[in-house]
């Protein structure tokens, strides 16, 4: 059951767009670079109500550790924490980092997620997805993006990173290395001309930081063309080969 939860929430964020249309919702990134200089001022996230939107909305913004936002137990603290959008508005949240935090890897990326869960505006909001209120079934909606903490002073920027991901055949399929200190999210990846499956659902779109990706699917020879999402939610393009 709780597998299937999983795969069901993941569904959710993929349309995530589809979802941030009808709730009216919507956040100015794809994707939170909060770096380390960052951490005195913090880093502002705008939170949008479409022109739309037929009625105001009650939004509670969050850092979890998990997609699902079941731990929130975070160096980071947002603010407001909760507020009242009206349509056609945008209300700025402060991510900060908590003084004295620690825990935070230095030689690397650390990954968490920014949460902003809209509810129509004039009804008690509770923590499950959707309640009952006045015989009615409200329904929140979560709209979720990757908030990266990157700490100062890393061996090489993150684009030149993109570039460097290693390809080497074993014996259960194609391994994927990331020899970097930065996050690698890949949009697409052929090998020999095949495209290999990606799929959010999986969790083989994501490479950690000095971390692999096994992709059983693919061809173990050839060249090989990927693209990769960079800070700014857009894609780039490499080439290499299998080893």
């Amino acid at each position: 059951m709780k597998t299937f939860q999983h795969v069901t929430f993941v569904l959710l964020l993929i349309f995530a767009g589809m979802a941030s249309a009808f709730a009216g919702i919507s956040i100015d990134s794809s994707r939170i670079i909060f770096q380390s200089s960052d951490d005195a001022r913090g880093r502002s996230v705008g939170v949008t109500s479409s022109v739309s939107s037929v009625a105001p909305y009650l939004v509670r913004a969050q850092v979890s550790r998990d997609i699902e936002g079941n731990n929130v137990q975070t160096p980071f603290i947002t603010t407001p924490s909760l507020f009242r959008l009206e349509p056609g508005s945008t209300n700025q949240v402060l991510v900060v980092k908590k003084p004295g935090a620690d825990g935070l890897a230095k030689d690397r990326e650390s990954l968490f997620y920014f949460r902003s869960v809209a509810m129509p505006a004039g009804e008690k909001q509770s923590a499950s997805p959707s309640s009952v209120v006045g015989g009615s079934l409200q329904v929140s909606t979560a709209t979720v993006v990757k908030l990266f903490y990157r700490p100062g002073g890393l061996a090489l920027p993150q684009q030149q990173a993109m570039g460097m991901l290693q390809f080497s055949s074993t014996g259960q399929g194609l391994r994927v290395t990331n020899p970097t200190p930065y996050y690698i999210t890949l949009a697409d990846l052929k090998v020999a001309g095949v495209r290999v499956p990606l799929s959010a659902v999986a969790g083989n779109t994501m490479i950690a930081p000095f971390g692999a990706q096994l992709y059983a699917r693919a061809p173990h020879q050839g060249r090989v063309e990927w693209k990769a999402i960079n800070d700014y939610g857009g894609t780039e393009v490499f080439h290499g080969s299998v080893r």
